[in-house]
């Protein structure tokens, strides 16, 4: 049986719209021959144990992330698909320095580009997902990714990309001078001078931005030096693959806002001459969303006759193996809206993630060294676990005891003790008690009389005098 490799579907003319997808497809297509497998656009992480795209589907086992499936290829071909094999030993710690290089480094400039820009998620990166999703999923992928592309890059500083950050920035920053009372029409432009220019935050997030891609793409350029490949001249590495997929969707990318592009094609040219070649050399040149989806897993059954004309056409036209993934149902769609919703619960979010990871490792791993770095990441989930319903039972407790303080909530105890105190009343005297509440009760009759009498006199006109009569003792008289 071939492997199954599942990605996120194409864009800006690449096989994928992700760039660890654009690696692995760049593997596969560099170590694996083309029989042995096929590429699935399913555009869906909830196949993977990780919850990650790219995904690779043995049978029943499934391996998610690319490291993993490096790992598993080798072990799979006994070392055949490995394209790390002839690295030596300082070629090797190259490799995994640098692959951490790309994710620290590259993964959050494209997050920058492609989601935290406003201009260029809205315009550009949201629609890029309308062909690859169905309805609704279409409309919240999206911005599940965009938060967390913003979550990732928020230790840059560039939040001024995002337009609403921007204006929380704006209202901030208002004027020491009080010059913002004065009406407009009475206002007077200073003259702009370039520190009050790079003081503005869009000039000063460009500098910003232009120093990190520097910073990124020099030591890519410096490593691969002028050979074909980082390490080889023959033979492309992981390392090579990685690159791909970070560099193509910076330098393909078509954005309003193409200051990464614009970096790469003005200072690092034959960087982008090496992306050109490698990009020929793993996907045969353009790839579109057409190459991905027109073709069916049951029109591999069919007659040649039988099949789609153009979904033959364009099957033939593509170096890649692709697959496309079965239509949406209703089940799925519940399925996935029901997981969203249980994964945006902190505790249950980490209660599924541990139970999969779980899951994967017990039912028929493929090697204990693969697994090795799941059980890892499952064992991590409990105490985390542990001290967010720590901190749940102690808020909860603060949060009723507070309520019971303000007489909000009364405990059954004090309830009887309070009953009890209002006890000990007239009730409690007997017949004497008795005839006292009839008493009081006459007297209040009375008063009352007295009261209505008075209001009707008032009522009617008629005078009311108060007449006070002060009686003296003449006994003594």
């Amino acid at each position: 049986m071939a492997l199954e490799l599942h990605v996120w579907g194409p864009a800006f003319s690449l096989p994928s719209l992700d760039a660890q997808c654009i690696a692995a497809i760049a593997y596969f297509s560099q170590s694996v021959p083309r029989e042995k497998w096929k590429l699935v656009a399913s555009s869906d992480p909830a196949l993977s144990p990780t919850k990650e795209l790219p995904a690779v589907r043995d049978g029943s086992i499934w391996v998610g992330g690319f490291r993993n499936i490096t790992r598993y290829l080798k072990q799979f071909a006994d070392g055949k698909w490995d394209l790390d094999a002839e690295l030596d030993p300082q070629q090797g710690a190259d490799c995994t320095a640098f692959s951490a290089h790309l994710a620290a480094n590259g993964q959050p400039l494209l997050d920058l580009s492609l989601y935290v820009s406003i201009e260029n998620y809205t315009s550009i990166t949201r629609s890029l997902y309308t062909p690859l999703l169905s309805w609704p999923t279409q409309y919240i992928v999206p911005s599940q990714h965009r938060a967390a592309a913003k979550a990732r890059s928020a230790h840059l500083g560039l939040s001024t990309l995002d337009i609403d950050s921007a204006n929380d920035v704006k209202a901030t920053n208002k004027p020491a001078d009080g010059s913002d009372q004065i009406p407009a029409s009475l206002r007077t432009e200073r003259p702009q001078t370039l520190t009050s220019l790079l003081r503005q935050p869009q000039h000063a997030s460009q500098i910003r931005l232009h120093t990190l891609a520097m910073a990124f793409l020099e030591p890519l350029q410096d490593l691969r030096d002028e050979k074909r490949f980082f390490f080889s001249d023959s033979r492309p590495s992981s390392l090579d693959c990685l690159a791909l997929g970070c560099l193509s969707l910076a330098l393909y990318s078509e954005l309003p806002q193409a200051w990464l592009a614009r970096t790469m094609r003005e200072k690092f040219g034959r960087l982008c001459d090496y992306v050109d070649d490698l990009r020929q050399s793993c996907f045969g040149g353009d790839v579109s969303v057409e190459h991905a989806l027109l073709s069916h897993p049951r029109e591999a059954l069919m007659d040649p006759e039988e099949q789609d004309p153009k979904a033959q056409q364009t099957k033939q036209e593509s170096t890649l193996p692709w697959v496309a993934p079965p239509p949406a149902g209703i089940v799925s769609i519940s399925y996935f809206l029901l997981n969203s919703i249980a994964d945006s619960v902190p505790i249950s979010k980490d209660l599924r993630a541990a139970s999969r990871l779980r899951h994967y490792t017990s039912s028929d791993p493929p090697s204990a060294t693969l697994n090795q770095p799941l059980d890892a990441l499952a064992d991590s989930r409990r105490p985390n676990l542990a001290a967010q319903l720590l901190s749940v039972a102690a808020g909860a407790s603060v949060a009723f005891a507070g309520l019971v303080y303000m007489g909000l909530v009364t405990l059954p105890s004090l309830a009887r003790k309070e009953e009890e105190s209002r006890k000990g009343g007239l009730e409690d005297m007997g017949e004497a008690g008795e005839s006292l509440k009839a008493l009081a009760a006459m007297m209040d009759r009375e008063a009352r009389k007295e009261q209505l009498r008075m209001n009707d006199s008032v009522g009617k006109g008629e005078p009311v005098v108060e007449v006070d009569v002060e009686v003296q003792d003449r006994v003594g008289a």
